[in-house]
């Protein structure tokens, strides 16, 4: 007879079942087979049962357990407690609803962790994660990681990298340098080059992004940020809340609207409009047109606004 581990995945996405995984091989318990959620329930109690004569403590994984349904009420008599020799782990997208609340005591349920959506609890998940890696964070890189980070793993995954560092202080450079994959921090060295008025940093970010991202997405990336400072620079910092921008998106919208003018602002934010509508007809210039609007914002060249398009 087995037990069932329920696993409900949440926003921490796989790297729970293998936690879990790992904690049942621990206590003895062997992998004997992988199964999807469309082999039904009677058919995976008989899988289980069969195997379970030749030997105990063996390990079973359902995945897609949602395609199970409800759980049969002529197989409730079959189920045991932890103490069972062989276990069978239920995998859920969502929330399990399979089970009556009667039947809840005999089943063990995991819940994987959800990255919160509030900032201030988000930061405070980042900080504790850091504290059992003997990390601490500065404010800002605690605010920078918990704009770019979008679930529970991916943060984890961060953080590993922060401990390898040999650094135990995670200022937002580090944070720069480490966080995403290389085509994602040049991106963001290009957004920031562009709020801080860096023109060799704008250039060498560009260089990095045309063999790593598609034009229309660093395009939108870059229209985005602009547009912030751009009404930020028209109507205040209200403006930041109405549009529910992220601390460190405010901050470089703050930037932005200290380096250029409210004109020269909305004058770059309606050329990417163009260009990325020139982009999806055939009739844009690629990344030379990108980088003309660019640099005619930057003021390190000539303006070039007559040449976006043919």
């Amino acid at each position: 007879m087995p037990h069932l581990v329920a696993v409900q995945l949440g926003s921490s996405g796989r790297g729970v079942i293998a936690d879990v995984l790992d904690k049942l091989r621990s206590a003895g318990r062997e992998l004997a087979g992988r199964f999807e959620g469309l082999i039904g329930w009677e058919e995976l109690f008989a899988a289980a049962t069969t195997h379970g004569l030749f030997g105990e403590h063996l390990l079973y994984v359902v995945d897609d357990a949602d395609k199970l349904g409800p759980f049969p009420e002529k197989l409730e008599g079959w189920l045991e407690g932890k103490e069972a020799s062989n276990v069978i782990v239920l995998v859920y997208g969502g929330k399990c609803s399979a089970f009556p609340k009667k039947l809840m005591g005999k089943i063990t349920l995991v819940q994987g962790k959800d990255f919160p959506r509030g900032q201030r609890d988000r930061i405070k998940v980042i900080e504790e994660l850091a504290a059992d890696k003997g990390l601490k964070f500065t404010r800002e890189a605690a605010l920078l990681l918990e704009e770019w980070v979008e679930d529970f793993e991916e943060l984890k995954g961060e953080i590993e990298k922060f401990a390898l560092s040999g650094s135990a202080i995670v200022t937002a450079d580090l944070v720069r340098e480490l966080s995403k994959d290389e085509g994602a921090r040049a991106l963001y060295r290009l957004l920031d080059g562009m709020c801080t008025k860096d023109g060799r940093s704008v250039m060498l970010a560009l260089r990095q992004l045309q063999d790593r991202m598609e034009l229309l997405a660093v395009i939108s990336a870059l229209y985005n940020r602009l547009r912030l400072a751009a009404f930020l620079s028209s109507f205040g910092d209200k403006t930041l809340d109405a549009l529910n921008a992220k601390f460190y998106q405010g901050k470089m919208a703050r930037e932005a609207a200290r380096h250029y003018s409210k004109s020269e602002l909305w004058k770059c934010v309606a050329a990417l409009g163009l260009l990325s509508a020139a982009e999806k007809m055939g009739l844009g210039r690629g990344w030379l047109g990108l980088e003309l609007v660019l640099f005619e914002l930057i003021r390190t060249q000539p303006p070039f606004s007559d040449q976006l398009l043919p």
